[in-house]
Order: C-alpha cells, then structure tokens, then sequence
C-alpha cells in the first residue's frame, strides 16, 4: 500500500467559547425558557498530520504562530488564545519526532487560511516546498486581510509567505499521491478542503480540518458561529455521513477536544482499529 503511515502533531491548545462551535441551546444562546444560560469556555488541540508515503511525505497543516498572542490582531487572539504551548508544540520539534526535518516535506497541505492552520508554513517559504490551497481560499483571505475584515485571517501568517511556492489549485477532488487526496468542502471558509487517506482495503481516514471542529456538531448535522456556507455545509455534511455509514471512512477531527484520548500523538502512527 502506497500509504504506509498517518501521524498526528501536537501543536499546541486553543481556547474559545461553545458558541462559536455549536449552534444556538447547544451553544449557550438564550432560549425563551432559559434567558440565563450558562457560557461555556472550551480548550481544543491544535494539530496537524504528516502522511508517510513510499513516494514522500505529505503535510496537512502547520498550525498557529509560536508568537500569535504578540504578533496578531489583539480582538482575534482575545476570541481564540493560545492556552498551552511550548517549545515541543514547535513544527520543527514535532517532525523531528518522525526524524524528519521541513525539508524532508514534499507537499503541505493546506485546509484553509485561518490562524490556526497556516501559521507555522513559513518554515517551508525558503525551501520552496509547494503550499496547495484551494484558489478560492487565498483569493477570499487576501481580499479580506486588505478590506481590515480579516477575521480568522491575520496579516502576521499571510505577509511572510509572499513569494512561498503557493500551488492554488480550483479542483472538487485532487489526488496528490497513490491513496491521498484533497478534497474541496467549503462551509467553513470559502475554500475550505479536507484529506482523504487510503489506509488499504478501502477504508480511508478523512482529515476534517475545521469542517468539523467539535464531533457534536456531526450528531447535530449543525454549526456554530463558525458556519460560513450553510448550503455547502450541509450539502457535505450529508456525503460525509453517508461515507460513514459505509464504515469505510473514519474522521480524525483535528480540533477534538478529546483528539489525544482517540488517536496516538507522534511518534507513534494512528492505526485503524
């Protein structure tokens, strides 16, 4: 099998309020019998994954700035705080823990644009490694960091990778490598993909990035504040669990609060199990 191993990278832990992953009652909004509800303060990993080929190694993700709470727009870092890092959190650290150093990276993947994604890429800017994102993606970041309507999107992250090798690509579906592909979702970002990883035997495991940032909002078949296209949301929402149901597919939620309870962190590779 082409895929010889996925590993998941600890990059460190976020926080933000319920309400900007689940939606309205399961959010914390007030409802008419409860105008006091209780708000809820949630702590998430960040994470990303190294896909270990036969042809080369594949990254989705890098994750957020060491120095967001410094560098970054005062309101955004206020909304979404680095609760925990450290050096070990460091990309670098992280593939080092697989022996590998960013040069050793043929692809990053990227599933989208927001803080928490793109924020250590810049490691790779130097070493020309191509950046895949979806065009739409970069073409909707920029347009709104230059609006001052950037939101998720920070200035800090983009302006150092001008002049990286970015591959802005405009397919549904783009296999990468034998059993590994991208695939466009939308819904949260406008250019917002996910990863699909053949694992053998057919069964794949789909690396959601923030399509899906709280398992609960799969059971709902809802999102919260976050929810960008709702019709593109729940148009893949619907492929996704059919693609479940199959029990063929299985989901490595990168935001899951209880991601290091379900999957090994590196060294160690996920198994299907």
């Amino acid at each position: 099998m082409p895929v010889k191993n996925v590993y998941l990278l600890d990059l460190g832990w976020l926080g933000g309020d319920i309400g900007w992953f689940l939606p309205g009652a399961a959010g914390g909004a007030m409802t008419y019998s409860n105008k006091n509800p209780k708000r809820e303060w949630v702590l998430i990993p960040v994470s990303a994954a190294v896909i270990e080929h036969t042809d080369g190694y594949i990254l989705f993700d890098t994750g957020i700035a060491p120095d967001a709470m410094q560098t970054h727009e005062k309101g955004l870092m206020e909304a979404f705080p680095i609760e925990k890092f450290s050096e070990e959190n460091r990309l670098e650290k992280q593939l080092a823990l697989l022996n590998l150093k960013p040069e050793d990276i043929m692809y990053v993947v990227i599933s989208h644009l927001h803080l928490d994604h793109i924020g250590q890429a810049v490691i790779f800017k130097d070493l020309k490694t191509p950046i895949i994102v979806q065009k739409k993606e970069l073409q909707y970041a920029l347009l709104m960091l230059w609006q001052n309507k950037g939101g998720a999107y920070d200035f800090a992250d983009l302006a150092p990778l001008r002049g990286a090798n970015w591959i802005p690509i405009g397919d549904e579906k783009l296999e990468l490598l034998d059993g590994v592909e991208a695939e466009f979702t939308g819904g949260h970002t406008p250019g917002h993909q996910v990863l699909n990883v053949d694992v053998g035997n057919g069964k794949k495991f789909t690396l959601t990035g923030d399509y899906l940032h709280l398992p609960k909002e799969l059971d709902l078949q809802a999102k919260g504040w976050l929810l960008g296209d709702a019709d593109e949301w729940h148009t893949y929402i619907a492929k996704m669990r059919m693609r479940l149901a199959s029990k063929k597919y299985k989901l490595i939620i990168s935001h899951d609060p209880d991601l290091w309870n379900k999957y090994p962190k590196a060294p160690k590779p996920v198994k299907w199990e």
